[in-house]
């Protein structure tokens, strides 16, 4: 028989907390901004708020990508940290804003160097196919007869690519054909 522990609410730091007296501050009074990694428990100095959001963010995407949902797994958060204290926004990011809806996009890439369709932006599709039309119509790719794309570079092993293609897709040749040379 298998029993489990008493679970209990885990208790807040109070990062957040509106008594100042109650309010935890792990960052440096001394730094205006600061990245803290709860895991390591590191301060890492930021040079302003801009940098510190997307820090934070790329660590707690990665942070999201290793978890392999373990429980021994270690659980390391970044916060932004202003003057030691735990940084929050006031109010809402712009008027209207709710909650974002996650969608899957398209986009493009080459099937012998990996390059991604790209010039000022990557453009992202609804689908595979819209993805290789453009990649085709507008970016002047090969598209294979097996559906692999191959980007407009001219080296050898894309040119080898686009020949082995046109070789797939010549006929097959005919008995009664005569051949010219």
């Amino acid at each position: 028989m298998t029993t489990t522990p008493a679970l209990t609410p885990a208790g807040r730091r109070g990062l957040f907390a509106t008594d100042p007296d109650q309010r935890l501050r792990p960052g440096t009074p001394e730094q205006a901004w600061e990245l803290w990694l709860t895991g390591p428990d590191a301060l890492l100095p930021m040079p302003d708020l801009a940098t510190a959001l997307m820090a934070a963010a790329e660590h707690n995407a990665l942070a999201a990508d290793l978890d392999d949902g373990s429980p021994l797994q270690p659980v390391s958060h970044a916060l932004v940290l202003h003057h030691g204290y735990a940084w929050r926004r006031e109010g809402a990011a712009r008027p209207g804003a709710c909650t974002a809806v996650p969608s899957l996009c398209w986009t493009a890439k080459c099937s012998v160097c990996g390059d991604l369709v790209e010039d000022e932006f990557i453009p992202h599709h609804d689908s595979p196919e819209a993805a290789a039309d453009d990649a085709v119509g507008s970016r002047e790719w090969d598209e294979l007869p097996d559906g692999r794309l191959v980007c407009d570079r001219t080296d050898d092993a894309h040119d080898e690519a686009r020949a082995e293609a046109r070789t797939e897709d010549a006929p097959e040749p005919d008995e009664n054909q005569l051949t010219f040379l």
